[in-house]
């Protein structure tokens, strides 16, 4: 903390990270000590992280990531993306009373 005409200043420090992996599981790591500068720290790692994935020919994976869980209609639970054989789908984890898997399928997904 220093002082300037008799109020504190407070020198706050971000340290921005980018590990590049061979494997394609890049990680963009910020670390910030200003609370205020938390919207602007997140906006650049989400921004250095797409531009990393379009970069290696990953876009669809940023597009997988961004998609909101559907609710399941059944149980009213959000549902979890899966990767089956024929491809990622959505699946409610949830039993019905019968003790059969749900099998619900939301629309438009």
């Amino acid at each position: 903390m220093s002082w300037r005409g008799g109020e504190a200043l407070m020198n706050y420090r971000t340290t921005y990270q980018v590990m590049m992996s061979t494997d394609g599981h890049h990680r963009v790591t910020v670390t910030i000590e200003d609370p205020g500068g938390t919207d602007a720290a997140l906006a650049w790692a989400k921004a250095t992280y797409s531009r990393l994935l379009k970069a290696n020919g990953q876009a669809e994976l940023l597009q997988e990531e961004s998609l909101e869980a559907p609710e399941c209609a059944v149980h009213f639970s959000p549902m979890e993306r899966m990767q089956g054989r024929l491809g990622p789908f959505w699946s409610c984890h949830q039993k019905n009373r019968d003790g059969s898997w749900c099998s619900y399928k939301p629309k438009g997904f």
